[in-house]
């Protein structure tokens, strides 16, 4: 069974809590559970022997193809063979609450991020369904869970209406009226078991299947229980969707189906409660088929922030950022008494021990290896998430009239603001996390000037003006510090840290975030020399190329490319900025989802999959390809 696929033959459905990998056959290759950042259940997508996963597809030879049922996660596999047409319907149930009793709505931030359920109180479902819709259906079901990583063994037991898997106090059941065998399947480190089926339909017919973690109980087994389920989890979605508000900051029209499939992706990544957002929903998908550049991105950064907030608030996802806004500063709250203390990312659940760790039994997608959990770069010092965060809550100010800054998240920004006066002048990781020391990051200096020009402007807003002096004299050195120290006339181009000719895709952020006009001489002549050094091919960027303390390579990082579209709008380069951006829209996969990076010759997805960054850059860029000149002036004053 499975081998490894490419990472773009695979689509996702959610629920808010986690989510699963469903590949064009019909297996499920991923999935944490309960909750996003949870060891896995199946991951044959990190391993293919040890992994786990769960298959349901024709017997014999079919080609497949697979969509979303339109404005939802639900995701619908069409078999075709030369007996008839199958349809595997699958999706995470979303219902009127968490899993024990408790809606989701009700959960209040305020109380405490740690009021979210720990692991072993809640119950986490996958629903799929099959239905024969031409001719004859025969299918094979093959059930095979690997619990917390495949560490150990997962005994599979058979009962009346399902299969039982338990290791330890780890348990799940599936639900499924069929007929299961249990088969010993040798995964090289011990004989594992998997549960096998074979199942035959005629037109009309259908077979629903549940997989339920943290539980042994056999819910109802109805066919209208199913169909109640999934319509509630359908209408779920295209409610939400019906909230995107395109009219009122409108979009050009060929571009709505992305900016509506990418939000969705948002959704799924957006943790709730309490309302933190996942950077994708995988750990260690390489950025270079057998390279060591493998990672978990099932946590929440900091800097995400002003990012993710402007996309939901462009499309009228006032709740979500809301709940986002509440979460980030609940965190820095804690982290008021001394902002040197604040993380520059977050565990899911609010946790601020991210230890990483190396699972080294498992081989790694297509022999790429580490396989981590966790991250250490939660300990790295970025001074950039100080900017992050001000810029936030600025932009914040300017979109929602109705917003306060009150005088307790002063005192928190004025102390974020005080403490950039004090090490701007420091040298930091940078927000590429590079581990190969610290350095004077252009990028870093840029946002630690953001923090000090968006305190000045929030304090002229609400009166606050206790040290506007010492942040203008600060704002301004940091500055002149980076026209002089961090342009170099032999490059014609801003560089990625002092002292260096290295460039770094980064410095296109520079007109965004209102560090220098989009047109001016010197931002135009980096444009021109990123392209000239950083391009691959069709628009696509890598990151810099610079020694970073690691080995190997990476690919082409999608937000980088949706930067270099954002600059050229601010350069007034539109045609040019266009042609890139549905340039890239062509490189989403067959349900319109991308990951990380992309390899330039061969087009293949590589990090992880799908990237909360690079369908944010998609939502940002076509917002600024929709927007007139007046508009972009106002967003970046």
């Amino acid at each position: 069974m499975p081998k490894y696929k490419p990472i773009r033959d695979y689509a996702i459905i959610g629920n808010r809590r986690s989510a699963a990998l469903v590949a064009k056959d019909g297996t499920i290759d991923w999935t944490p559970a309960p909750f996003l950042d949870s060891p896995s259940v199946f991951a044959a997508l990190l391993d293919y022997t040890k992994g786990g996963f769960w298959a349901i597809q024709p017997i014999g030879k079919f080609e497949s193809i697979q969509e979303y049922m339109p404005e939802t996660n639900i995701l619908v596999t069409r078999f075709t063979t030369k007996q008839g047409v199958m349809e595997l319907i699958d999706c995470l149930p979303i219902k009127n609450g968490n899993g024990n009793g408790s809606p989701l709505g009700t959960f209040q931030i305020e109380n405490s991020i740690k009021s979210v359920p720990l692991e072993k109180d809640e119950i986490f479902e996958i629903q799929r369904k099959v239905v024969c819709k031409e001719g004859q259906c025969d299918i094979k079901i093959f059930f095979q869970p690997r619990f917390d990583y495949a560490r150990g063994t997962t005994k599979l037991s058979l009962v009346d209406g399902g299969v039982i898997a338990e290791k330890g106090d780890l348990k799940g059941i599936l639900i499924s009226n069929a007929t299961y065998e249990i088969q010993e399947v040798d995964a090289d480190i011990e004989t594992q078991q998997r549960a096998v089926a074979y199942v035959s339909f005629a037109k009309g017919q259908q077979h629903y299947l549940t997989f339920r973690y943290n539980t042994t109980e056999i819910a109802s087994q109805e066919d209208a229980y199913y169909e109640h389920t999934l319509q509630e989890t359908k209408q779920f979605w295209e409610e939400w969707v019906r909230r995107c508000d395109l009219e009122t900051c409108p979009i050009e029209y060929p571009w709505h189906e992305a900016v509506i499939r990418s939000s969705l992706v948002l959704k799924i990544l957006f943790f709730e409660p309490p309302g933190s957002i996942a950077a994708a929903a995988t750990t260690s998908l390489p950025e270079e088929i057998g390279g060591e550049r493998n990672w978990d991105y099932r946590f929440s950064w900091v800097r995400d922030s002003a990012f993710t907030l402007q996309a939901l608030f462009w499309l009228g996802y006032i709740k979500e950022a809301d709940e986002y806004i509440r979460w980030l500063i609940g965190e820095c709250r804690e982290a008021e008494d001394g902002p040197e203390n604040l993380q520059i990312m977050y565990g899911l659940r609010g946790q601020k021990n991210l230890t990483e760790q190396i699972l080294g039994h498992f081989d790694g997608y297509m022999g790429s290896k580490p396989i981590r959990v966790g991250n250490a770069a939660f300990s790295q010092k970025q001074w950039d998430v100080y900017g992050g965060i001000l810029n936030m809550v600025w932009r914040l100010h300017r979109m929602r009239k109705d917003y306060k800054v009150s005088p307790k998240t002063w005192v928190m920004l004025r102390a974020f603001a005080n403490y950039v006066v004090k090490i701007w002048r420091e040298p930091d990781e940078g927000l590429w996390e590079v581990r190969g020391g610290k350095r004077h990051f252009v990028h870093s200096k840029v946002m630690c000037w953001v923090a000090l020009d968006r305190i000045l402007k929030l304090g002229r807003a609400y009166g606050f003006e206790e040290e506007n002096e010492v942040w203008e004299r600060e704002r301004d050195a940091i500055r002149k510090e980076i026209m002089g120290k961090g342009w170099s006339a032999k490059q014609n181009s801003f560089v990625q840290s002092f002292g260096s000719e290295d460039l770094d895709a980064s410095s296109l952020l520079m007109p965004v975030l209102g560090f220098i006009d989009g047109r001016d001489p010197k931002m135009i002549s980096t444009i021109r020399a990123i392209e000239n050094t950083l391009a691959a091919n069709d628009g696509l960027l890598y990151r810099y190329k610079s020694a970073d303390g690691l080995a190997g390579g990476e690919g082409a990082f999608f937000l980088c490319s949706f930067w270099l579209v954002d600059a050229l709008v601010f350069a007034g380069e539109r045609e040019s900025a266009q042609q890139i951006f549905e340039t890239l829209l062509s490189y989403r996969n067959h349900v319109g989802l991308l990951s990380e990076e992309i390899a330039p010759e061969t087009k293949d997805f590589l990090g992880n999959f799908p990237q909360a960054y690079a369908h944010i850059g998609l939502i940002n860029s076509a917002f600024y390809l929709s927007f007139d000149e007046e508009t972009l002036k106002k967003i970046i004053s």
